[in-house]
């Protein structure tokens, strides 16, 4: 088994989180009835409020590197255990 390469899968997570990201944001204007989403990013993201383009901004950037922060943890974790599974 290979083991995971960093950058393509922190790219990967990083946009994945910013395109979820946006999209809530899109479904949280067209669908005023969609606070179950915004309330959530409200409670992970620091000072992310809903409905300004500041905020907005603010939160695809959290995001983003949410899911940077997500690989350097999840990578190695990763490689780690891979590598002893193969050893055995």
């Amino acid at each position: 088994m290979k083991p995971l390469r960093f950058w393509p899968v922190a790219w990967s997570l990083a946009f994945f989180l910013a395109i979820i990201f946006t999209l809530d944001v899109v479904f949280g204007l067209l669908f005023p009835d969609w606070y179950v989403m915004q309330s959530f990013w409200e409670l992970i993201l620091p000072d992310y409020t809903f409905i300004s383009w500041s905020s907005y901004l603010l939160g695809v950037l959290e995001a983003f590197l949410s899911g940077l922060f997500t690989a350097v943890i999840f990578v190695p974790l990763y490689n780690f255990f891979a590598t002893r599974r193969i050893s055995r």
